[in-house]
C-alpha cells in the first residue's frame, strides 16, 4: 500500500522533523528543491534551456527558488517571477529568494494588473515550474493569483507543479476556483490525498513522490492499493480442492426484464473463484434464467413466504449477493431490507438493495454477518440524503460517513474507487479505465466481491475485489468505450494471474534466495 496524507498530517511531519529529529526546516526545503530539480533533469533534459519558475509568497514559492538556484548553479539561466509582494515572503522562502538573487538571478515581482506581463514569458518558456501555492491552500484562488493560473495554463510546454498543482485542494482533490493543469507533479515526502481523487488526478498529470529526509508516521490508515497487496491473498488452490471447497455464493438477484444483471453478477463470482453460484429468483424469473445459464445454478424462492424461503436457501452457503436487478416495488423493498439484516452469511449489498435501505443505514449495525455496500455516487447521495455533487466533492468523507453510519465496509464506486471501514481506514484503487463506465460492470464487481468475501474479511475482500475488477477492465478494454460487462467478467482470470505474478520475486531475486 502506498500511504496518502492530508495537509494536516504533512504539517505534523514537518514539525516533527524540526522539533523531534532536529532537522532544520530550511534543510527540508533544500532537499525538496534539489529532488525536484533531479526529476526535471531525468524527465525533461531537453526542455531546460528556458525554464520559467513562477512562485508565490509562501513556502511553496521557496521550493521554487531552490529549484531555480540549482538550475543556475548547473549553468542554466531560469526566468523567475514572484507573484504578489516581495515584503510578504517570510521564513525559509525569504532566505532562498535572497540566495537566488545573490547568484545574480533577477526575480520579477508582479501583482495586480502587472501579472499580464507574465503572458509573453509563458509563451517563451521551454518548461514552466509551478510553485505558486502548495498543500496549505484551503480557500478559492481569486484576483491576480487566479489570473496567473489562467496564464500558466496557456503554456504550450510542460508544466511541473511542486508538491501539488496550484489551486488543487490537498485533502479532497477539488479545484479551489481554478487550478494549474500540470504535466507532472513532484510531491514531497508522501503522496497527498488530493492527488488521487478527481479532478485533482487530472490536474496533477504524472505524479512522482520524492523523499526529503523527513520521517513519515507509521501505520497510515489511508493508502493506494497495490497489486502485491492483493497477491498476498491469492493463495494457490490446494491440489485436492473442488467446487465444494471454493465457496458457494447465493445471488439473490434478477426480476422480470432484469435477468441480465443477475447473470453478470453470478458470472463475476464464478470468474473470481467461487466453486458454485446459485441465483435465487421468484418462479417466473427463475424459469427465464433456466434458459440463459450454463455453469450457473438457479433456485426458486417461495413468493408467498420469500424471507423464510431465502433464509433456508442461504443455509450452507459461504456468502450472498443481494440487489442486482432485484426490483423496487414495495414488496421487494421490504424483502431486501429484511434480508440485509437477517442473512446469516457475509453479503454484498448492491443496486436495488441499497435503494431499498433509503437513508436508514443504522439498521445494518444489527446485521447478522458482515456486509459490503457498493454504491455508485448517486446511490451514495440517496443513502446520505444529499446531492451527488456533494458526494463527489468529498469522496473520502462520503465513503467514511457511510461506513461509520452502517457499521459496515463501503465501496464507493467511480474513478479512483474508495473503500472505507467503520474504523476509519481508507483504500483507493487507481487502476481501471473509463471503458468501465457502462451498464453491468457494477454487477460484475458485486459478484467478484461476493466470491472473495466467502474467504476473506470484508475489508480485505473489498480492496482485493475492486483491484481485480479494475485490472480486468484494463485487460478487456480496446478503447475508452465500447466494452461489454461480460468481457470484464471473462478477463478476471487474466487479472488474477497478473496480480499473482506481481507477488512473486523476479528471477534475480529468486536466484539470490
Amino acid at each position: 500500500m502506498i500511504p496518502l496524507y492530508t495537509r494536516e498530517e504533512m504539517r505534523e511531519v514537518d514539525r516533527a522533523a524540526s522539533g523531534d529529529y532536529g532537522i532544520p526546516s530550511i534543510a527540508l526545503m533544500e532537499s525538496a528543491g534539489a529532488r525536484a530539480t533531479d526529476v526535471l533533469h531525468r524527465d525533461y533534459a531537453s526542455k531546460l534551456a528556458h525554464v520559467l519558475v513562477v512562485g508565490g509568497e509562501g513556502q511553496n514559492g521557496g521550493d521554487g527558488w531552490v529549484v531555480a538556484r540549482h538550475l543556475r548553479s548547473q549553468g542554466l539561466v531560469p526566468t523567475c517571477v514572484l507573484i504578489g509582494s516581495d515584503e510578504r515572503v517570510r521564513g525559509d522562502a525569504r532566505v532562498n529568494l535572497a540566495a537566488l538573487r545573490a547568484l545574480g538571478v533577477s526575480v520579477l515581482v508582479l501583482g495586480g494588473h502587472a501579472v499580464e506581463q507574465l503572458a509573453p514569458l509563458v509563451q517563451q518558456a521551454s518548461l514552466v515550474v509551478d510553485a505558486l501555492f502548495g498543500t496549505g491552500l484551503s480557500r478559492n484562488v481569486e484576483g491576480h493569483f487566479a489570473r496567473t493560473i489562467e496564464l500558466l495554463n496557456q503554456a504550450r510546454v510542460p508544466i511541473c507543479s511542486l508538491d501539488i498543482p496550484s489551486g488543487v485542494d490537498a485533502n479532497r482533490g477539488q479545484v479551489l476556483g481554478c487550478a494549474v493543469w500540470a504535466t507532472c507533479t513532484v510531491t514531497f515526502a508522501g503522496h497527498k490525498r488530493g492527488l488521487h481523487q478527481f479532478p485533482g488526478v487530472a490536474h496533477a498529470g504524472r505524479v512522482t513522490c520524492v523523499s526529503i529526509g523527513a520521517k513519515l508516521p507509521d501505520g497510515p490508515r489511508v493508502g493506494l492499493i497495490e497489486d502485491r497487496d492483493v497477491a498476498a491473498l491469492l493463495v494457490p488452490a490446494a491440489g485436492d480442492s473442488h467446487k465444494g471447497t471454493r465457496g458457494h455464493v447465493l445471488a439473490i438477484a434478477g426480476s422480470r426484464g432484469k435477468t441480465g444483471a443477475a447473470i453478470l453478477a453470478a458470472l463475476g463470482a464464478m470468474r473470481a473463484g467461487a466453486g458454485l453460484v446459485t441465483i435465487a429468483a421468484d418462479p417466473e424469473t427463475q424459469r427465464v434464467l433456466e434458459h440463459k445459464v450454463l455453469e450457473l445454478m438457479t433456485a426458486q424462492f417461495d413468493a408467498a413466504a420469500p424471507l423464510a424461503s431465502l433464509l433456508t436457501l442461504a443455509e450452507g452457503k459461504a456468502s450472498a449477493l443481494l440487489g442486482p436487478g432485484f426490483g423496487l416495488d414495495d414488496a421487494r423493498r421490504e424483502l431486501a431490507t429484511s434480508l440485509a439484516r437477517e442473512l446469516p452469511i457475509p453479503c454484498v449489498l448492491d443496486a436495488d438493495a441499497l435503494t431499498a435501505l433509503g437513508t436508514d443505514l443504522e439498521q445494518l449495525r444489527e446485521a447478522r454477518a458482515p456486509r459490503i455496500l457498493t454504491p455508485h455516487p448517486t446511490e451514495a447521495a440517496r443513502l446520505l440524503g444529499r446531492s451527488t455533487a456533494a458526494v463527489q466533492a468529498d469522496r473520502y468523507g462520503a465513503a467514511s460517513e457511510l461506513a461509520v453510519r452502517s457499521g459496515q465496509v463501503v465501496v464507493l464506486k467511480g474513478a479512483r474507487t474508495v473503500i472505507a471501514t467503520p474504523e476509519g481506514a481508507l483504500r483507493i484503487c487507481r487502476a481501471g479505465t473509463p471503458a468501465l463506465g457502462v451498464a453491468g460492470t457494477g454487477d460484475v464487481l458485486a459478484g467478484v466481491l461476493s466470491a472473495l468475501v466467502a474467504r476473506e474479511r470484508a475489508h480485505a475482500a473489498a480492496s482485493a475485489g475492486v483491484q481485480i475488477h479494475a485490472l480486468a477492465g484494463e485487460i478487456a478494454a480496446e478503447s475508452d468505450r465500447g466494452m461489454l460487462a461480460s468481457e470484464v467478467a471473462h478477463a478476471i482470470p487474466r487479472a488474477l494471474e497478473r496480480i499473482r505474478r506481481s507477488g512473486q520475486p523476479d528471477d534475480a531475486s529468486a536466484a539470490d534466495a
